[in-house]
């Protein structure tokens, strides 16, 4: 009765835990998009945002979301050769379950989708969660190696300042790290779950063996290193999945007639694609439209999009410059930004980065909701037990 007791005592304190991390990560994520929110917003003026969103061409925005799609399909497709070490599916069977993790990863907290993601296809076809999600792990360094390979391509032909280098060279690490920690786990599974056993001894018997159950199942969906021919066929989906991402942006350039070399859409990718690492809000909001801002600061700087006037833009200063009017001498930079004086301002910068985020923000959720009602998934059942 004693032992029971005491084991019952840990499951609480061990769900008491779990419940603390869950609010303190939504917490930090909450903390770190209103920050990004308030500096996106800061020195910038409602009325230029507006001018902007209302003088753009929105008959581009439509081949970008549709192409947001594709790359949706494209994933599935990607995703069918990482499962071949779980099961054989065909790539329409997972779609609906990629735009169900996306959808989950636009409005929950702390990435939830990838869980989602594997839950909806072990809960529709019996295959063990714990497996699918190390094929979704896997997807994700991919997905990471693609954008570094593009980064150190873009490289060779953009002046990046040294601490973008940096940051590359630091991804690439973390990168080589999180794949060797993963071939090792394939190789060693038994001798490292022993090693947890007895470092973890400490927790209940029942939460250790439902932790060793799930590890062991995780490991099946690794056995995609034992194969170089999908490995290969992944990266090149991979790179196809990005290249198009990355060119469905120009589109957005179009938009607010801007005609840069295409280059720039592969720099707006790359900024995005390092802002989303950061805990945030669901939807990535706040370090998204900071990201994209950082991009175009980067993109004025080194000089790859220059002054283009048109006539919006120089409407859209006049609207601006009253609000300077009674500015100290300091003030005279922040002039300079909003009448576009380094290329493109903050100001528009802001207008492009609300109107790219919905451009993949709303296709993928309305689709993901469709998917997931379709299926009758009930987010309060999931479990990785299994």
């Amino acid at each position: 009765m004693g032992d029971d007791s005491q084991e019952n005592r840990r499951n609480i304190k061990e769900d008491n835990f779990t419940k603390v991390k869950k609010w303190l990560n939504i917490t930090i994520g909450i903390v770190i998009s209103a920050a990004f929110i308030y500096l996106a917003f800061r020195r910038v003026h409602l009325r230029e945002i507006l001018y902007s969103l209302k003088h753009i061409n929105y008959f581009w925005l439509i081949p970008n979301s549709l192409i947001v799609i594709l790359t949706m399909v494209f994933r599935a497709e990607r995703w069918k050769y990482l499962l071949k070490s779980v099961n054989n599916y065909k790539a329409s069977t997972l779609f609906p379950s990629v735009m169900i993790g996306f959808m989950a990863n636009n409005i929950l907290p702390v990435r939830l989708g990838e869980f989602l993601r594997a839950y909806s296809l072990g809960a529709k076809t019996g295959e063990s969660r714990s497996s699918i999600f190390a094929t979704i792990v896997i997807e994700r360094i991919f997905d990471s190696l693609a954008l570094l390979l593009m980064f150190w391509l873009v490289i060779m032909f953009v002046p990046f300042p040294p601490i973008v280098k940096q940051f590359g060279i630091f991804t690439a690490v973390v990168n080589g790290i999180a794949i060797l920690f993963l071939v090792i786990l394939k190789q060693k599974n038994v001798a490292l779950v022993n090693w947890l056993t007895r470092l973890f001894s400490f927790l209940p018997n029942k939460l250790i063996e439902k932790a060793e159950h799930i590890l062991l199942k995780f490991v099946d969906g690794l056995k995609t290193f034992d194969h170089i021919k999908i490995l290969g066929i992944v990266t090149l989906w991979s790179l196809i999945l990005w290249i198009v991402t990355a060119l469905s942006n120009y589109f957005i350039f179009m938009a607010f007639g801007i005609y840069p070399g295409f280059v720039a859409s592969f720099i707006l990718l790359l900024f995005v694609a390092a802002g989303v690492m950061l805990p945030s809000a669901p939807g990535f909001i706040g370090v998204y439209q900071a990201a994209i801002i950082g991009a175009f600061g980067m993109m004025n700087q080194i000089g790859i999009i220059g002054y283009q006037a048109s006539q919006t833009r120089l409407e859209m200063t006049a609207i601006s410059l009253p609000a300077f009017a009674n500015m100290p001498l300091v003030g005279v930079s922040y002039l300079l930004d909003s009448a576009g004086a380094f290329g493109i301002s903050k100001g528009e910068s802001l207008s492009f980065s609300l109107v790219l985020w919905l451009c993949q923000y709303l296709p993928v959720t309305l689709l993901g909701l469709y998917y997931l009602r379709r299926e009758h998934i009930s987010l309060k059942h999931m479990n990785f037990e299994k």
